[in-house]
């Protein structure tokens, strides 16, 4: 049974938006398109940190490339997309809504921003812009699994990058979109979130019902 008589909710603002320039990303078709093959066949494990980290989370040999950081990338555009299409199967496979290049052992500046299934590809992202108004939110990581922390971050941002094409473009990010920006640029300066927390008490262990909050 349905009730007719109700007003369809308006759809909420993207929370990722581009301003400027029309980068390539991944649309609705690259999405589907082979998505099922992509992700079995490219889905690399997310590297955690290591022993530097390990009071934090769980040691990993592969730990170190996370903790320096990412390179310019010197890649053709078919290599690019290789990565990419790596990086975006790793992450739907780890059920995430942003990854960066170095958690997949890649030292390279790229960064894949998913927040409202955005479909964002930056290539040496540079935030150039936050606001002065802060909000305290959860926060979780592919790279921390199975805990989250709550830390202040700006309410809105803007960031410039590159597409696969070489392209510049403007990515504005409000809340949540925002967080992810911030939180994947972190990472490819070498820095996690649990490097920001104010003390170890703002680390959390993810309940079973709580796994959405591991998101990048």
């Amino acid at each position: 049974m349905s009730d007719d008589t109700k007003e369809p909710k308006e759809p909420l603002p993207p929370r990722l938006r581009v301003t400027k320039g029309t980068p390539w990303r991944i649309d609705a078709g690259l999405r589907d398109k082979g998505l099922r093959r992509t992700v079995a066949t490219a889905a690399l494990t997310v590297y955690v940190p290591g022993p530097r980290r390990a009071t934090i989370a769980t040691a990993a040999s592969a730990g170190p490339v996370l903790h320096a950081p990412a390179k310019k990338p010197r890649l053709s555009r078919p290599e690019l997309e290789a990565l990419v299409a790596r990086m975006f199967a790793s992450m739907m496979v780890a059920r995430g809504i942003g990854i960066a290049a170095p958690q997949i052992g890649v030292a390279l500046r790229v960064a894949i921003m998913d927040v409202d299934e955005a479909g964002i590809v930056a290539i040496e992202p540079t935030v150039e812009w936050t606001s002065e108004e802060k909000e305290e939110t959860s926060e979780g990581c592919l790279s921390v699994r199975g805990m989250y922390g709550m830390l202040e971050r700006p309410l809105a941002a803007r960031l410039v990058a590159d597409d696969v094409a070489g392209k510049r473009f403007t990515l504005m990010g409000d809340e949540f979109g925002a967080q992810c920006m911030l939180h994947e640029t972190d990472h490819l300066n070498g820095i996690l979130y649990v490097d920001r927390l104010r003390s170890r008490e703002d680390l959390h262990t993810v309940e079973p019902d709580e796994e959405e909050r591991v998101s990048a």
